[in-house]
């Protein structure tokens, strides 16, 4: 069902049928535009327009109209909907295409409520005998976060912290930025420390948008009382930046003297430390340290290596211990060390709580210097793999006696990054030709983070057209991969040219590339009219008809010259072979077929089809001999026909000989006698005669979809010729009158309704009691013909009634097709006794609102609804048990799938299902307590057979105890 071919076979058979056109005067093309951005769940209409065409209206019955689409990373498409010689084909519910927009060239495709999964390349593709023309469209579909910051209005007292949090759901494309900004009275700086930011990883919800949440450290002081912290958004789906604000107040606490017993014991410290100055050599000298020295982005899946120096420390016992923090703001210790234990390993045994990182190792070793100073070297390999360890914080607590507060803490800040890797590029088709829009594509993959800058060169250059990048997917190992394509027309120069797609990280200069070869640029040869020597071809005489083929390339070319749709035997072919022409550097031949025409082939049409590449070119010569009649097209005046207006039709006959000829008019295969008026014969200058004839005529409702034909026979023709014409008539829709009750004897009553003012004559009539049928006419014989030129047609039928048919319902359905419109009176029996008169009653659908007749007509994108619903129960009461009945015309009940609901809760028991014993439908019961404070509810049946669905909602009024149609 996805693959073009099974289609393309429908439109190849169709051209072959079709083949036989006149001389093609225009090129086929399809418009669509490039790009479009649709909102998740929003109603898309995608355009194709068509131009080129030569009538100024498309026969639907002659082309095909087909969809596809191509998500990204699929190579192959999905049929989406197609029109094939009229018919409809749908592949997704919802899709439609209005058929009168079609005949007019518009090809625009609905798409309802548009899905995540719909994204990407939509193609259609047009084919109008013997032309086809594609056109694509890239659909990018965006979903708007909302953002949520709290709280709004943040108190913190000063020397405490607060965290702001900022969350972004629901959002689709899973790219954005969030951005913290501060706006303060004492300072302009409007930057917020990174180190106080943590924003998480975007996450995936089930229906395919993401959420992500951003965090902010707040430690005030007094001097940012005040100030206004700002989260900035920006994502795909807004026009601009948003901001969302929350404003600081800082307090004081109370007052607290613990300060200055610090300050005096570190008075007290500094005079002791003061002391010992002179006893250098057992002087307590802190440590120098260097942390973290080598490059902080690190490559996925590569051994990475740090180092850490702690030199000129004294005495020597000195604690080392590494801690690791990500992104949940969790930290864990990984590795501890003391210079007086034996190594490292013997160490981690004292710590058995100790949580070790598979991805990071460390190796620890002491060095003795010179008056009892130490250094220690910590060695630091990292292989960090983008699902446990893609952007983390390494942290190292030096704690050393000589150190203030005994304790150093150094940290830094890591990244872990995955060059991409590129497939080889691959082409939209196996033959690029010239003019004709190609697309390359190539999958990028195994890269990390989602960022890249991509970039499409030819020969070095940069292409000039914007290339189009998919929404990048995380695989199974957390690495991303996407897939980016450009549109590029060639030309005949680029045979030979190399194409590159180079990408790289955003922020990152090393590239990585891949390469196509454009081996040959296809050029289709431009074909030259037919030309025929001598002009003015003789019956029994040599004729030579040639073409010539330029500008195409590679230079292997078949040519065949047909008589109709058979191959041209016992003829004289010569087809030069090709040559190169200098100027355009393409090439060029010529080829001709020399043959004695028979006067059977008078008008025929000699065709030349040129093979090039697996693409048909043909063009067509349509024989006229000499003395022989030459008959114009029918043109129409006017040319919208309409119903008892005066219509001219008139057909010219040329250079014809002898004189003695015969004409006739046909109305389909019936001849038409009258109102026919002929100007001619009359010679001319050649010594050939021509003719003018001219039929009048009123067209009636029995004109619809009838052909005029006129049809020649003369002597040198060895069969008539015939030429005709469509007359372009509308349906119109019958108008159906109010049922009218004679009562004629006891017990029995003759109904009547008059349809009238409909086009073409071919309706159904079916007469209902309640819902059993008892009575039906398919085309009836005795339609009349109106002054107006319409049909009209009374429907008549008898039936007796009994007491138990009092208070019943007649009614009268018209089905008429052409229209595709569904009419309906109603008509209520009353009667005090059997013989009296029959009075009409209003049957009550809506409240207090009488109405006794219902009337719609469905289009190609509606379908006809025969759900029906009443209520069974009288006089329903709030808080008492109620029957509803819904009659469902046409269907079976175990074919169905019925569904009953009260709001929009589901009603799961009471239902039963009985299909109606006269085959007209089923009926579907449903029983269910209504509550005691309700006045008023609505209920709802839905139906489904097969593809199809279809659902009726009433309002239970139980108040005035009526049920209302919405």
């Amino acid at each position: 069902m996805k693959l073009r071919g099974a289609l393309a076979g429908r439109g190849h058979l169709l051209c072959g049928l079709l083949i036989a056109v006149l001389q093609h005067a225009g090129t086929l093309e399809v418009q669509m535009g490039s790009q479009m951005i649709a909102f998740l769940n929003q109603d898309v209409w995608l355009p194709c327009n068509i131009s080129g065409y030569n009538n100024h209206e498309l026969d639907i019955k002659k082309m095909a109209v087909t969809w596809y689409l191509r998500t990204p990373g699929e190579k192959m498409e999905k049929l989406l909907y197609s029109v094939v010689s009229g018919e409809h084909s749908s592949h997704r519910r919802g899709l439609q295409m209005n058929e009168s927009q079609l005949k007019r060239g518009n090809a625009e495709l609905f798409l309802p409520q548009i899905q995540l999964n719909e994204e990407g390349m939509y193609i259609c593709s047009v084919t109008v005998t013997p032309d086809k023309a594609e056109g694509t469209k890239i659909m990018e579909i965006v979903a708007q976060p909302t953002v949520i910051l709290s709280p709004r209005e943040v108190t913190i007292e000063r020397g405490r912290e607060k965290t702001l949090s900022c969350a972004v759901v629901k959002f689709y494309p899973g790219m954005i930025n969030i951005l913290w900004q501060k706006d303060s009275k004492q300072t302009p700086d409007i930057s917020v420390s990174a180190e106080e930011i943590c924003t998480g990883s975007s996450v995936e919800n089930g229906d395919g948008t993401f959420n992500v949440t951003s965090k902010l450290r707040l430690q005030p002081s007094s001097q940012d009382n005040g100030n206004i912290y700002s989260c900035i958004v920006d994502h795909k789906s807004f026009t601009k930046k948003q901001v969302f604000s929350a404003t600081l107040t800082v307090t004081v606490p109370p007052q607290n003297l613990g300060w200055l017993a610090g300050l005096i014991s570190i008075l007290i410290a500094t005079c002791a430390l003061a002391a010992l100055v002179y006893y250098w050599w057992f002087m307590k000298i802190q440590p120098t340290v260097l942390a973290f020295i080598g490059n902080t982005e690190l490559k996925h899946m590569e051994d990475s290596k740090l180092q850490c120096l702690i030199s000129g420390f004294r005495p020597k016992p000195l604690d080392v211990a590494f801690s690791i923090t990500q992104s949940n703001n969790e930290k864990r210790k990984i590795f501890s060390w003391n210079t007086e234990a034996s190594d490292a390993e013997d160490r981690d045994e004292d710590y058995p709580l100790l949580k070790k990182c598979e991805a990071i190792k460390i190796y620890a070793t002491l060095k003795k210097e010179k008056r009892g100073i130490f250094q220690v070297s910590c060695e630091i390999h990292i292989v960090p793999h983008v699902k446990q360890l893609d952007k983390f914080e390494l942290l190292l607590e030096v704690r050393h006696g000589a150190l203030p507060h005994s304790l150093l803490v150094e940290t830094a800040s890591f990244n872990v990054i995955a060059p991409p890797l590129l497939d080889p590029i691959w082409c939209s088709t196996d033959m690029p030709r010239l003019e004709e829009m190609m697309t390359l594509y190539c999958k990028i993959h195994s890269y990390f983070p989602q960022t890249i800058d991509v970039h499409w060169l030819i020969d070095d250059e940069q292409l000039p057209e914007e290339p189009f990048l998919s929404e990048p997917m995380k695989a199974t190992d957390g690495l991303f991969f996407c897939t980016s394509s450009i549109k590029y027309l060639p030309k005949a120069a680029d045979s030979g040219k190399r194409f590159l797609c180079k990408t790289n990280l955003r922020g990152s200069h090393q590239c990585k590339e891949s390469a196509w070869m454009l081996k040959t640029v296809v050029c289709t040869p431009k074909v030259s009219q037919i030309d025929c020597e001598p002009g003015v071809p003789e019956c029994g005489k040599v004729i030579t008809l040639s073409c010539s083929l330029k500008d195409f390339n590679p230079p292997r070319c078949d040519i065949c010259w047909r008589r109709g749709f058979e191959k041209l035997t016992h003829t004289q072919i010569n087809t030069e072979e090709p040559y190169l022409d200098t100027t355009s550097n393409l090439y060029c031949m010529k080829s001709q077929a020399s043959f004695t025409p028979k006067p059977e082939d008078h008008g025929v049409e000699f065709v030349v089809e040129v093979n090039h590449c697996n693409k048909t070119t043909r063009n067509a010569y349509k024989l006229m001999l000499k003395g022989f009649p030459k008959i114009s097209d029918i043109i129409v005046h006017p040319s919208d026909a309409e119903y008892g207006k005066p219509l001219s039709l008139t057909c010219r006959v040329m250079d014809f000989y002898p004189k003695d000829i015969n004409i006739q008019w046909f109305r389909g295969d019936d001849l038409i006698n009258k109102d026919v008026l002929t100007e001619g014969p009359t010679e001319d200058q050649n010594n050939s005669f021509s003719l003018l004839s001219r039929l009048q005529l009123e067209p009636t409702a029995l004109d619809y979809d009838k052909t005029i034909c006129f049809r020649v026979t003369h002597k040198k023709l060895t069969k008539p010729t015939t030429k005709s014409v469509y007359l372009k008539l509308p349906a119109k829709h019958p108008v159906v009158s109010e049922i009218k009750a004679t009562s004629e004897q006891a017990g029995k009553v003759s109904l009547e309704t008059s349809i009238t003012n409909f086009a073409p004559c071919y309706i159904r009539v079916v007469w209902y009691k309640d819902w059993k049928k008892i009575s039906e006419v398919n085309d009836p014989s005795d339609i009349h013909i109106e002054e107006n030129k319409l049909c009209s047609f009374t429907s008549k039928i008898q039936i007796s009634i009994k007491e138990t048919d009092i208070g019943k319902t007649i009614r009268c359905e018209v089905h008429h097709r052409q229209t595709n419109s569904f009419k309906e009176q109603t008509f209520v029996l009353k009667s005090k006794d059997f013989c009296g008169s029959l009075e009409q009653i209003p049957l009550p659908l809506v409240h207090n609102h009488i109405g006794t007749s219902r009337s719609y007509s469905v289009t190609n994108e509606e379908v006809l609804n025969p759900l029906k619903i009443d209520c069974v129960t009288s006089s329903p009461k709030p808080g008492e048990n109620v029957t509803l009945r819904c009659f469902v015309h046409g269907k079976r009940a175990k074919e169905a799938c019925v569904s009953w609901y009260k709001g929009i809760f589901p009603v799961d028991e009471g239902i039963q299902n009985t299909t109606c014993n006269d085959g007209s439908g089923f009926i579907s019961y449903v029983t269910f307590k209504t509550e005691k404070e309700e006045r008023e509810c609505e209920i709802k049946c839905e139906v489904s057979v097969d593809v199809e669905h279809w659902e009726e909602t009433y309002i239970l009024d139980l108040r005035e105890s009526n049920i209302v149609r919405q």
